[in-house]
């Protein structure tokens, strides 16, 4: 992803970032953090601007070279935690760790793993996607578990760590979650499970949308073009490949940013003049502003269904 556009990276790194710091506000001895699955090390890089820490640590396995080493407060590593042994790995105040444990094998192992690097009142801050609703993160080969808030709780205390505080994340993070977590038994009330029923619905409306807009525009008739050309385009891309096919180009508001996907062009009013229908591929949470948007300029959008809300 951060190969893909680096803007977005950044922007996503500082979001995630603010979420982190916002949940360790006011924790005393915050001195060394330790960010798991670091990806560009965008988020560490903000994190050290961000908490009154002297030491950053991120560590990822695919780590770019070009950002690797020490920059300031700030030092990011290829590789595996259970590769880092010597004592710089371990005793850290705070463990981090975004969008990494759904990727697991055996996420129990891994937040033990994290709580191995802890101090004894240390704090681990782990963000993965939501379980309810359901959303597209279900749709990326790699992620092999979902979490709803019983589901990584009991994760945790096999880990020896309970819960001490759920974050609800809003805004373009609205299909994320948080938990803050330390070291001990779980206390409180369980947490509700998660509804499989949910997920079913979710994936049978993605099953179904190639069709539904194949259908659309043999009876819409004229050029077709994708308003976007991120993750939701690619997503797109994989499960309604017949409609993608039909389609002449990408079309965003700044070609810059896009992800190597095809052809891309600068989105123009006129397109619509010029007989594009216009398939909209952004996350749903905006779907209806970008629909608006291409109404108000003359054009007609073809929008994912309500059943796929995030």
């Amino acid at each position: 992803m951060p190969a893909q556009s680096s803007g977005a990276d950044d922007a996503r790194g500082e979001a995630y970032a603010r979420v982190v710091a916002d949940a360790l506000d006011g924790m005393p001895g915050l001195g060394r953090l330790l960010d798991v699955g670091c990806g560009s090390g965008a988020t560490a890089r903000f994190l050290a601007r961000m908490l009154p820490v002297h030491e950053v640590r991120g560590l990822d396995p695919a780590l770019p070279d070009e950002v690797s080493g020490v920059s300031g407060k700030v030092m990011l590593a290829r590789g595996l935690l259970d590769d880092r042994t010597g004592p710089d790995w371990h005793e850290f105040d705070v463990v981090v760790s975004i969008n990494t444990i759904e990727h697991t094998p055996d996420p129990a192992g891994f937040l033990a793993a994290m709580s191995a690097r802890l101090r004894p009142e240390g704090k681990a801050v782990i963000v993965c996607p939501i379980a309810t609703p359901a959303n597209c993160e279900l749709l990326f080969f790699d992620h092999l578990w979902t979490f709803s808030p019983a589901a990584f709780a009991a994760f945790g205390a096999a880990a020896g760590l309970r819960v001490s505080k759920t974050l609800t994340l809003d805004g373009a993070l609205a299909c994320f979650q948080g938990f803050v977590l330390e070291k001990g038994d779980s206390v409180g009330e369980r947490e509700p499970a998660a509804n499989p029923d949910d997920a079913a619905r979710y994936l049978a409306a993605w099953q179904e949308l190639d069709d539904l807009w194949c259908d659309r525009l043999d009876t819409l008739g004229g050029r077709v073009q994708i308003f976007g050309a991120g993750q939701m385009a690619a997503v797109i891309r994989a499960y309604a490949p017949r409609t993608w096919a039909r389609a002449e180009r990408l079309v965003v508001d700044n070609p810059a940013d896009a992800w190597d996907l095809g052809r891309v062009e600068q989105y123009e009013p006129t397109d619509h003049a010029r007989g594009y229908r216009t398939i909209v591929a952004v996350n749903p949470l905006a779907k209806a502003a970008i629909a608006g948007r291409i109404r108000r300029d003359g054009g007609e959008p073809l929008v994912m269904p309500d059943t796929i809300q995030f």
